[in-house]
């Protein structure tokens, strides 16, 4: 994926999330939630986000069937999940689909481009 082609995705999903006021997660029973390896970085934890339920539905299955989508409201994820994304050094992946790739971009950069949707 070329620079124009990642500016592309992140803006698209800056769009629908600007018309949701959420992101999805996947969440298990137990509080539990789907992070992958970094496809970038060594021993980097990346928490995996959807702009939309539907697209994080269609992630919940094989190893990800115990799984469920949990709508985070942009408030929140502004104010208590970004500072713990950057402490724990973990990056947020957006839009992960079924070939298993994602755009992976640091939390703050990430709420930078969400700040103005409030």
């Amino acid at each position: 994926m070329n620079e124009e082609e990642i500016g592309s995705e992140v803006n698209d999903f800056i769009g629908q999330v600007k018309n949701t006021e959420s992101v999805w997660a996947l969440s298990s029973s137990d509080g539990g939630m789907v992070v992958v390896d970094s496809n970038q970085f060594d021993e980097t934890d990346v928490l995996l986000l959807w702009d939309s339920e539907e697209k994080a539905q269609a992630q919940c299955r094989d190893e990800w069937s115990e799984f469920s989508p949990m709508s985070i409201d942009i408030e929140s994820f502004l104010d208590e999940w970004v500072l713990d994304l950057k402490e724990d050094d973990a990056l947020v992946g957006l839009n992960w689909n079924d070939d298993n790739v994602c755009i992976e971009i640091e939390p703050v950069g990430l709420a930078r481009l969400l700040v103005d949707i409030e």
